[in-house]
């Protein structure tokens, strides 16, 4: 019998995670937009036209006994997340009481604040940001919840093959030049999730990142000269490496992976 799984999220993490797991499961997508629900059809999944706030009867139904993937971002430009959090929360306990057999959050390594500091699986949570708070709290709703069934995977910045931060910061007079640089490419991301969602990972805090951890000055500039773009300018300061580093060398090891792109130098091709 085929396995379900639910990404309750098709964007753009959603969207590559799907077309890894399209026939191998049966994949139910949701989305809010119309040409979305197109593209997750064409890529081998059904699709149901949802967003945070809806009734979630139906989907949780369509999703009893089905490993669900809860991958919906509060959205940069919303500071006050008090009802998204408490949407996500109500949504999580829909799930469990529909019985899903697994629910996966796609959390986020800014939980852990910025203080100069390795940080592995088991840091202390210092969330400075509105999302942050937000992520924080949601983890722990679904833990209490139901920590046999929950799975949170923090996930460094996204990096794809059209998706790169260098584009964006092309040219552009910035500071914090020695703070060193969390990434984590997509395909190791879509590669740690389907691991978990072949095996399972209940109970399990897991944080996604590279391996390398150059200074923005020096990674930035070189993605800039790679790409052929204009460089961006970094204002002087002292030669401290700033910020945390991300080790996810725990969790690429539980998971049984070696990340295809160990470095972020990798992820420029």
């Amino acid at each position: 019998m085929t396995q379900s799984v639910t990404l309750c999220g098709c964007g753009w993490l959603g969207n590559y995670l799907l077309k890894a797991l399209a026939g191998n499961y049966a994949v139910l997508g949701t989305t809010r937009h119309s040409n979305r629900a197109e593209q997750i059809k064409h890529n081998g999944a059904s699709v149901l036209f949802f967003q945070l706030g809806d009734d979630p009867a139906q989907l949780c139904q369509q999703s009893e006994n089905a490993r669900v993937v809860l991958n919906i971002p509060p959205g940069r430009r919303n500071q006050d997340l008090t009802e998204y959090t408490r949407q996500m929360c109500a949504l999580i306990d829909s799930f469990v009481a529909h019985e899903a057999r697994q629910i996966i959050f796609i959390s986020t390594t800014s939980v852990y604040g910025e203080n100069e500091r390795v940080v592995t699986e088991h840091s202390e949570l210092i969330p400075l940001t509105a999302s942050a708070k937000a992520h924080c709290a949601i983890e722990n709703h679904l833990r209490r919840l139901a920590n046999e069934k929950a799975t949170v995977v923090r996930l460094a910045g996204l990096v794809g093959p059209d998706r790169h931060p260098a584009k964006s910061l092309s040219g552009k007079q910035l500071s914090q030049a020695n703070k060193v640089v969390n990434l984590v490419h997509i395909d190791d991301v879509v590669a740690a999730l389907k691991k978990v969602i072949d095996h399972g990972a209940p109970a399990q805090t897991l944080h996604l990142c590279s391996q390398a951890h150059p200074t923005r000055q020096d990674y930035y500039t070189w993605c800039a000269e790679k790409m052929g773009i204009p460089v961006p300018e970094f204002d002087g300061e002292d030669k401290q490496l700033k910020g945390k580093q991300i080790d996810a060398s725990a969790s690429w090891q539980y998971l049984g992976l070696t990340p295809r792109y160990a470095s972020p130098f990798d992820m420029i091709i």
